[in-house]
């Protein structure tokens, strides 16, 4: 029998046997999962190279689709309209490659194919030409077809002559039609130019019709149908040197100090030279009247035909004393003995008006 000392020897033998059989069961599990975890993957590297080529190729895919479509006479209505909605993107981009990818359109084309070009852009009622034209970048672009293929400008020219009015009378698309009086043939020129004559009045009326006429006014280009613009412009004096734009017009014409038509706008503002002294853009408009001696005897005649009271009321009001003060300035003679006696009564009113201040100290100048 054993011993109480050797029980307890047994028992603590058992126990150590016991957790070293537990440690090396764990430790064999934890090698095993760790046998199971798949090595972590390599570190991403940054990306040194130019885009995926096939992203390169989408936009090349989309390009070529346009110019096969532009090319091609056998489109179906919905393949047409996406083929014009893509055309009208390229044309109204501001993008560097749409800009590319239309000088390559233009170059590559011939004549027909700008022709059908042209068709697709006005058709639909010219939506989406008058979409472009009235766009920054598409007018530019726009503006480089012109010229290029008769029959092409055959499309641009109609559209225009069916909207003639609204397309000059917008910011960009004055600028397109502009060209196109500049480039197209004669017969197409011609029946631009009669649609100008025709709305010349309205244009001049207009913020920016009136700058699109300003520039065929000066513009030898225009030579075809400077004159008659002229013409109309002088007729129609009197109701465009009231106009806020239309002013600007007359003035215009008067700069380019062609004496015909000078005279021309005087005669046409004859009775009406005191009243329109009385407005802002009317002075400058009368002030060049009397720059010239054929016109400004006209104007002075004017001034002293009306009543006493009234030319007072011009020499110290804003603007007409500009007036009053440049006609004592450039007449001469009787005429300008007649002009300060007329006024000479009202001296001391005169002197009382920092308006009129100048005119009084010519006045008193004269003995």
């Amino acid at each position: 029998m054993a011993s109480g000392g050797d029980s307890f020897a047994t028992y603590v033998d058992m126990l150590r046997a016991f957790h070293t059989r537990r440690f090396a069961a764990a430790r064999e599990s934890i090698e095993q999962e760790n046998r199971a975890v798949p090595p972590p993957p390599p570190p991403l590297e940054t990306p040194t190279a130019s885009p995926p080529p096939r992203a390169t190729n989408l936009a090349d895919d989309r390009n070529q689709s346009l110019i096969n479509s532009l090319r091609s006479a056998a489109l179906t209505p919905q393949e047409t309209e996406t083929c014009l909605q893509s055309l009208t993107s390229v044309m109204t981009s501001s993008e560097d490659e749409d800009a590319a990818l239309f000088q390559e359109v233009i170059s590559e084309f011939n004549g027909s194919e700008l022709q059908r070009m042209a068709s697709l852009l006005t058709s639909n009622n010219d939506h989406y030409f008058l979409e472009i034209a009235r766009n920054k970048n598409g007018s530019i672009r726009l503006h480089k077809l012109l010229g290029k293929s008769d029959d092409a400008d055959t499309f641009f020219l109609a559209s225009i002559l069916r909207h003639f009015l609204h397309v000059m009378t917008d910011k960009h698309a004055a600028y397109l039609a502009t060209q196109g009086m500049r480039v197209f043939s004669h017969e197409k020129r011609m029946a631009m130019r009669d649609q100008l004559l025709y709305h010349a009045v309205p244009l001049a009326c207009d913020r920016y019709g009136c700058v699109a006429l300003n520039a065929i006014i000066s513009d030898v280009a225009f030579a075809y149908c400077r004159n008659d613009l002229h013409d109309v412009i002088a007729s129609k004096a009197c109701l465009l040197s009231f106009d806020a734009y239309g002013n600007f017009v007359v003035q215009h014409v008067l700069k380019l100090n062609i004496l015909r038509r000078t005279y021309d706008i005087a005669v046409s503002l004859r009775r009406h030279y005191v009243e329109l002294s009385f407005t802002h853009k009317g002075r400058y408009v009368v002030g060049k009247l009397l720059e010239r001696e054929e016109t400004r005897v006209l104007v002075v005649a004017e001034l002293l035909e009306c009543e006493s009271d009234k030319l007072v009321r011009l020499a110290t009001s804003m603007y007409g004393n500009f007036v009053v003060f440049t006609a004592l300035k450039v007449t001469r003679g009787d005429s300008f003995r007649a002009l300060v006696n007329k006024l000479k009564p009202s001296l001391r009113l005169l002197r009382r008006s920092h308006r009129s201040i100048t005119i009084a100290e010519i006045l008193e100048s004269v003995r």
